[in-house]
């Protein structure tokens, strides 16, 4: 397993860098203050420009074949400097969704994804169903040569802003995927905000039409298909909780080594160092752990490397959340304010845990691919 970057993952991470904190620089503080965030569609434009926004998905696709280890290296930069750029959410889980369709239509919109042209919204959770994917309140009823969709979907990211909705839905056959317009009659979008400013959206659909070119996948792969999307976007989250938690703590030292108290900057404190430490520590296991999960994908099939995904996005959940409070607590008052912006990764991290699944949930699924692991040996 390689742990150094290669060439050019290092100068992604450097030309992620340098774009975020442009952007940033240009910025408009926002209210009472709030560190700057950058704009997120003209982020995308850029990146996509630059043939990074989709550089992990399949050529086929309109990517460059990066795999896992480029995903892990965007996620990741795009991490350090929170921006809301909808990478997680329409990107990696749309485009995972999608890589997984043999289907024209799939096809068509993964590669507007991989370009930056489009947004795509994954509709599969459920209300009171937490992180279940197979679709129970969501039906698709026979209509003349298409389908009816009638329910509702929960917690869809990016839903009030995409073009596109990909909708799973119950069949008597079993569950399905649909692409949906955004503008379908019937379909109607309830649009709010997480704590840390992004965008998500309760989707009602009531007797949407689908024509039968809108199914892109069916059949008792389906649902396989969908816990392969969810497993790397956990993956990638994994890796943006991880720059999220480099920042932290580069911020952190950097602030206890210039604040003085008492006549001696704070950095000298023997019981601070250890609180530095320690946080050190944690981090380097998840990004073992994240190197990991990227050596598993990128041997094959995601269901094989579940368990080890699984494990990197549990310990991301917990280790983010970690580095959040401790970088806010080793600043004193000010790691509380909005214009220090300290405290929109703790914000993130738990959007992502609402979002993806937090760490019992993860640790469910890891428990779950090892008993089908030794199940199959």
């Amino acid at each position: 397993m390689r742990f150094a970057p290669t060439e050019d993952e290092t100068m992604v991470e450097d030309t992620l860098d340098r774009l975020l904190a442009d952007a940033e620089a240009r910025a408009p503080r926002g209210p009472e203050g709030a560190a700057p965030m950058p704009d997120a569609a003209a982020l995308r434009a850029t990146l996509a420009e630059l043939g990074l926004w989709g550089a992990w998905l399949p050529e086929r696709l309109g990517g460059s074949d990066g795999g896992p280890r480029m995903l892990m290296t965007l996620a990741r930069g795009l991490g350090r400097r929170p921006s809301r750029s909808g990478f997680l959410e329409s990107c990696v889980l749309g485009g995972a969704i999608l890589a997984r369709s043999g289907a024209p239509e799939a096809r068509a919109l993964a590669t507007r994804l991989a370009a930056g042209e489009a947004v795509a919204a994954a509709a599969l959770l459920e209300p009171g169903r937490r992180w279940a994917l197979d679709p129970a309140a969501v039906v698709a009823a026979p209509d003349g040569d298409g389908v009816a969709l009638s329910g509702t979907k929960a917690h869809v990211a990016l839903g009030g802003e995409a073009e596109a909705l990909l909708v799973s839905a119950a069949e008597p056959s079993g569950p399905a995927l649909f692409l949906v317009p955004a503008d379908a009659a019937g379909l109607s979008v309830d649009a709010w905000t997480s704590v840390d400013g992004a965008a998500f959206a309760t989707v009602r659909l009531e007797g949407v039409r689908a024509p039968a070119s809108a199914r892109i996948l069916a059949g008792p792969g389906a649902l396989s298909a969908l816990e392969d999307a969810h497993a790397v976007t956990g993956f990638a989250m994994a890796a943006e909780v991880l720059g999220a938690c480099e920042t932290c703590l580069s911020r952190t030292v950097d602030y206890l080594r210039t604040r003085e108290q008492f006549g001696r900057p704070l950095g000298r404190n023997q019981a601070l160092q250890h609180r530095c430490a320690d946080l050190h520590s944690e981090i380097e296991m998840l990004r073992s752990q994240v190197l990991g999960a990227a050596a598993a994908l990128d041997r094959g099939v995601p269901r094989d490397a579940r368990a080890d995904v699984a494990a990197a996005a549990a310990m991301a959940v917990e280790i983010g959340d970690l580095a959040g409070r401790e970088a806010i607590h080793l600043h004193g008052a000010i790691g509380m304010t909005r214009e220090l912006g300290i405290g929109r990764h703790l914000m993130r991290v738990d959007t992502l845990a609402r979002w993806l699944g937090d760490a019992r949930a993860w640790r469910d699924v890891f428990l779950d691919a090892t008993l089908d692991e030794e199940a199959a040996a």
